[in-house]
């Protein structure tokens, strides 16, 4: 029976009946119970909400520190570049931003090195992670992480500064597309687009990106090509060292640049991922099908907004296509002049092959000059051997046997020593270059 209850029977002025069970018995005895002071109920009660709160509050508490937040530290950047620190755990992130935990983890400085550049499309925003590139772009702001890093610094300086300036950059390609017009192709064309702030965002992402590329890959070449020459004309083991460490250096960065081709690549292959770039083009189709539609629609209308509504999304699409493909063809040309040195070392390690074979050719012809040789004088120790005998033969009495021994000894060695040679070199086995 309830505290309130027996009040209420208080309150009555009758004598409340309890039913108590003795667990030894298996009757029922029913005892009357006098009326307890309404005071005293109450006080009893409001003692057991206290406790029931406070036993609560401590589950909340433990709970609390047993699954703490993970808060990290992000810059926003507004369209006009103006930037400030904030923190937010992984639950504000992904429900504000309508992405995943596992996007996060993507952003994870810590996780670097095992997860590849790559360019997410999500409901609200893109999730960007190329190289030490790692933001979250949505239609209003920029989420830049680990903003104290110096190459994040240095990025964060470029974005504040491009997004300041009210002249769009996309078609503004970097110098080094210049090559294309020395190399006599169609040079790519300044774009005069308005771009929305997710894709002014992801342009300024992929600039800096194939500056950064473009300038290792300038630095390679301009280290790489006068070591392969030096190589090529005196092979040194610490030449070969050197371009051993400019080979590691190679193949690290054309795995850098092709991976970023990739994403680019497949994007420019697919529509849809490219309109899903487009997020303010998404809001406001979805801004469109959220309001009431009319009732009675002919079907010249529908065919009328089917029509413009296929355009629009062409142009949209379109807006994307022309942003990716400038630096798609931008970090295709960088990853040609790679592909070029990498050729070009191949072309010396021939060379260097070739030149080691001709050494190799040299020792081995040496080697039987001197084997033909050591033949010849084999005979001649052969025939010294059989007259410094000890046994009387009568020759030795004779004064001129001993320089005609001698005589025809040294001429009969080294006319087979030349018939040898001769011999191999009609075969083919000498060379004399």
């Amino acid at each position: 029976m309830t505290a309130l209850g027996m009040a209420l029977m208080v309150g009555a002025g009758t004598h409340p009946r309890v039913s108590i069970r003795d667990e030894d018995d298996d009757h029922t005895k029913l005892v009357e119970m006098q009326p307890p002071d309404f005071n005293v109920i109450s006080q009893d009660a409001d003692d057991m909400n206290a406790q029931l709160k406070r036993r609560q509050g401590t589950k909340k508490r433990g709970a609390s520190k047993a699954t703490p937040q993970v808060v990290r530290t992000w810059l926003r950047i507004e369209p006009n570049g103006e930037g400030n620190v904030l923190q937010a755990d992984k639950y504000k992130l992904t429900t504000k931003l309508g992405i995943q935990t596992r996007d996060l983890r993507l952003l994870d400085p810590h996780f670097s090195a095992t997860y590849p550049s790559c360019i997410l499309c999500r409901d609200k925003s893109v999730v960007v992670n190329l190289e030490h590139i790692k933001a979250i772009i949505t239609t209003k702001f920029m989420l830049v992480v680990n903003p104290e890093e110096d190459a994040t610094i240095k990025f964060i300086s470029s974005l504040k500064e491009r997004l300041a300036s009210p002249s769009n950059s996309l078609g503004k390609v970097l110098p080094s597309m210049g090559d294309l017009q020395r190399t006599g192709q169609q040079a790519i064309p300044r774009l005069d687009v308005d771009l929305p702030f997710e894709l002014r965002a992801l342009e300024i992402c992929l600039d800096e990106l194939a500056s950064e590329f473009d300038l290792a890959t300038s630095e390679l070449e301009a280290s790489a090509y006068p070591s392969l020459d030096s190589l090529a004309n005196k092979v040194t083991s610490p030449k070969l060292e050197k371009v051993r460490r400019i080979k590691n250096r190679l193949v690290r960065l054309t795995t850098r640049v092709e991976t970023v081709r990739e994403v680019l690549e497949k994007f420019l292959n697919d529509d849809e991922d490219m309109h899903d770039l487009n997020l303010t083009a998404n809001e406001a189709k979805q801004t469109a099908q959220e309001e009431p539609d009319l009732a009675t629609v002919s079907k010249v209308s529908e065919r009328s907004i089917a029509s413009t509504n296929s355009s629009l999304v062409e142009s949209e699409v379109a807006e994307v296509e022309m942003l990716l493909e400038t630096y798609f063809m931008h970090y295709d040309n960088t990853y040609n002049r790679l592909k070029t040195l990498n050729e070009y070392i191949k072309d010396t390690e021939d060379l260097v092959n070739i030149k080691l074979d001709q050494h190799r050719n040299q020792l081995i012809t040496t080697d039987l000059i001197l084997t033909a040789l050591t033949c010849g004088m084999a005979i001649i120790t052969t025939i010294s051997g059989i007259f410094g005998m000890n046994l009387d033969s009568g020759l030795q009495v004779s004064p001129n046997v001993f320089n005609e021994v001698t005589i025809a000894t040294c001429l009969g060695a080294l006319i087979l020593f030349v018939a040898f040679i001769i011999f191999a070199w009609r075969r083919g086995l000498l060379s004399w270059s």
